[in-house]
């Protein structure tokens, strides 16, 4: 054995001691007998506030407290059993995550591992194993699930209509409620099980074109067609898109541009007005005609989009997108 070999061998307690003193984990030894710590180290006092020797005079129910009333799972009612009868289970859960409280009265995460040491009866004697503060990872678990549902909070209540369909099949993957609206479904979960764009295409030709265009340039923008709704209407739309999932899915959003196609450019933005809530002398006004021929148009509008009242109209004119930001 070298000289150095020999150093270090003659005190290992002390390295042992020096590491466990400085480890930002907490190291714990658990009697399954005496029910308490029979080892604690001193990462304790900074994770939770308890030194290692108030942490050694808390018994099982003294240790219960600090839990969080909600971290109590069945993880909790598994070890209670585990230390009732010191038998072995089949399954056991080497790691938990659980809230403690504390000592200044905050709620701390803990990544805790946990290990079983069986005595000489063959009978569990203690539980070994670390406890690590992750309340920072937690912390931001939590921010990322709050942005993903603000985030699919905004996809799903989006007034432009939202897609992701596949190439091969045309089969909608995913949408929200508007695209489910713009082609005649009333719910979005009713679209993704039931709709295919493949055959909503009132020329395939034009599809072969939009994913040629995709293909080639990997996204496209303001691309127009015209689809078919699920009881045959036929619409235009204006597609902006781009290919995604090793270029089998097409992922973008729409609009129905119907109202342009079919209006004339004044019958289009007198329409707009109309959504805007305006009568027909403020519209008159605005646009500088008269009152007469405003409504001359308004009713030109109302048979062209198959409208029975303003209701009805300001209703299609919404689903066709138009709206002003």
């Amino acid at each position: 054995m070298s000289e150095n070999t020999d150093r270090f061998s003659n005190k290992p307690n002390d390295y042992f001691l020096n590491l466990l003193k400085n480890a930002k984990d907490i190291f714990y030894l658990f009697d399954a007998i005496k029910r308490r710590f029979d080892y604690i180290s001193y990462a304790s006092t900074k994770i939770l506030g308890y030194t290692p020797e108030e942490m050694l005079e808390m018994n099982l129910e003294n240790i219960d407290q600090l839990v969080n009333p909600s971290d109590h799972n069945d993880a909790r009612t598994r070890t209670l059993e585990i230390l009732r009868t010191r038998e072995f289970p089949k399954s056991y859960d080497e790691y938990i995550e659980q809230r403690f409280r504390h000592k200044q009265g905050h709620w701390v995460w803990l990544g805790i591992t946990r290990n079983l040491i069986a005595g000489k009866d063959g009978k569990i004697e203690a539980i070994i194993g670390t406890a690590r503060d992750i309340t920072e990872i937690k912390t931001l678990e939590q921010k990322l699930e709050t942005s993903l549902y603000n985030y699919k909070s905004l996809y799903h209540n989006a007034r432009v209509a939202l897609f992701r369909t596949r190439i091969s099949d045309g089969k909608v993957i995913e949408c929200n409620e508007a695209l489910a609206l713009l082609v005649g479904y009333e719910t979005r979960e009713e679209c993704i099980a039931k709709h295919n764009a493949k055959f909503h295409y009132s020329d395939l030709k034009r599809r072969d074109e939009l994913i040629q265009a995709l293909t080639e340039k990997g996204k496209v923008d303001n691309f127009e067609l015209k689809s078919k709704k699920i009881n045959g209407d036929v619409f235009w739309l204006k597609v902006s898109a781009r290919i995604t999932s090793g270029n089998d899915c097409i992922e973008g959003a729409m609009w129905d541009v119907t109202a342009s196609k079919i209006l004339t450019k004044v019958e289009y933005e007198i329409l707009q007005l109309i959504v805007e809530g305006k009568s027909n002398k403020q519209i008159a006004l605005e646009l500088k005609r008269s009152v007469r021929t405003i409504e001359e148009h308004r009713a030109n509008i109302m048979k062209k989009m198959n409208a029975d009242n303003v209701v009805d109209l300001t209703k299609k004119a919404l689903n066709w997108g138009m709206w002003r930001d």
